[in-house]
């Protein structure tokens, strides 16, 4: 939950210079957030299962956050909830794993980084 906080705070950060509140944007994420919340069963049969490359997943390549953290950093951001985010994806692209699925980034997390 930290980490979802984390990009709460970015988000509105990244939002902040274009006159968006906080809680403007909060009124804005609390759907979307709620709507994914509703993938976290799907990431659980992928993890149970054990096989990331199984159909109907977003690959750990498309889920690149290299162009959030340059927009973060152009508009003087910290980029660290988001860069935490990209070396868990980047461990598994770089150890061959980029077309399967973001489920992947679990073994970052049982690996020490």
């Amino acid at each position: 939950m930290y980490v979802m906080w984390a990009g709460f705070m970015h988000g509105a950060a990244m939002v902040a210079p274009a006159g968006v509140t906080a809680g403007e944007f909060a009124a804005m994420a609390t759907p979307w957030l709620t709507a994914m919340t509703g993938a976290f069963q799907g990431f659980a049969a992928v993890v149970d299962g054990g096989d990331c490359t199984v159909e109907g997943q977003q690959s750990l390549q498309f889920s690149n956050l290299s162009d959030l953290l340059a927009a973060s950093s152009d508009q003087g951001i910290s980029t660290e909830a988001v860069a935490m985010a990209q070396r868990l994806i980047q461990r598994q692209i770089d150890a061959g794993h980029g077309e399967e699925g973001f489920a992947r980034i679990i073994e970052s997390s049982r690996q020490p980084g």
